[in-house]
């Protein structure tokens, strides 16, 4: 049963005796996205990850013409399509927050948890699965780069090729710019991904006016001019406790700095998150306490500071 389709091959759900597993066959063409020796690296790198919120490579087939990785099976499917897709219920909101905090932790974890900065350089709606229990689960590791040793923070330089991930609207500027790559690059793209979870827009829509077709300058523009509300998830209108939507911007708007050394890292990115999940349940503690059986609705309220 084929349950997905990307630029490299198929993906096959699969009952093998104890579960059901996804099952990746990769197209062997000469006119494949993705070379043969990225994905390899692909396999290097998540064999070695071991995280709750990192997919789960458990075995691969590499002979001859045939490439095959066996991963644990996301149930939920991507954010991306959770976000976007019609035949899917629109996500609440403290959901969406947990999803984005365990993406955090994961890269986090790539970035200070191994004795080498892992820089992952495809962090995208579409590379966060979700599992039964809405886990979410980074993957797609064919672009990671083994940054330097975990307690250095200099970047390192890459050539960029034309036609993989950088050509997308989560690339950082100092990629397209110079081709250098650090923990910070992940930050930037995240930052989009957090944008996303909000508005839950496409992160470019070259239909939109040209000030408008980058969400994430858009959504800067906006929180500068305090018009945020205006671009936010029409189903998340009134649902967001305005405390923990100041502590979502600040960290959304900070991790897309042009300049790196303005971005947070990824633990301060995490512990931000918590504490906007924190006062979004204080908030819905608060109301319930003072009336039961209503439902929880926030005002809108000023938020035209910039972070």
């Amino acid at each position: 049963m084929i349950i997905a389709e990307g630029d490299t091959g198929f993906i096959f759900g699969g009952k093998i005796s104890d579960g059901f597993y996804a099952i990746k066959r990769l197209r062997q063409t000469s006119d494949s996205h993705l070379p043969l020796l990225e994905l390899r690296y692909g396999v290097k790198f998540l064999s070695q990850l071991h995280h709750p919120n990192i997919i789960s490579l458990l075995g691969y087939c590499d002979e001859k013409e045939e490439m095959i990785h066996v991963y644990e099976y996301a149930n939920n499917g991507s954010l991306y399509d959770n976000l976007h897709a019609e035949n899917h219920d629109p996500i609440p909101w403290k959901r969406r927050l947990g999803i984005c905090i365990s993406v955090a932790r994961a890269l986090h974890y790539l970035h200070t948890g191994a004795k080498f900065v892992l820089i992952h350089r495809d962090v995208s709606s579409k590379n966060i699965l979700l599992d039964d229990q809405w886990t979410s689960k980074l993957c797609n590791f064919s672009f990671c780069k083994r940054g330097p040793h975990s307690m250095s923070r200099d970047p390192i330089s890459i050539e960029i090729e034309s036609d993989i991930a950088y050509t997308s609207a989560f690339i950082a500027p100092e990629v397209a710019i110079t081709g250098r790559v650090s923990h910070k690059t992940d930050v930037f793209s995240f930052g989009v991904v957090l944008f996303e979870v909000l508005c839950c827009r496409r992160i470019f829509d070259a239909e939109l006016e040209m000030h408008q077709r980058f969400l994430y300058r858009w959504a800067c523009k906006c929180i500068e001019n305090g018009t945020i509300y205006s671009i936010i998830d029409p189903y998340l209108k009134g649902k967001i406790a305005p405390q923990c939507l100041k502590k979502f911007l600040e960290i959304a708007y900070s991790c897309v700095q042009f300049e790196e050394n303005k971005r947070p890292t990824m633990g301060e990115v995490e512990v931000t998150l918590e504490l906007a999940l924190e006062s979004q349940k204080q908030a819905e503690s608060e109301m319930e306490s003072t009336n039961p059986q209503g439902e929880f609705m926030c005002e809108e309220v000023s938020l035209s500071c910039t972070p």
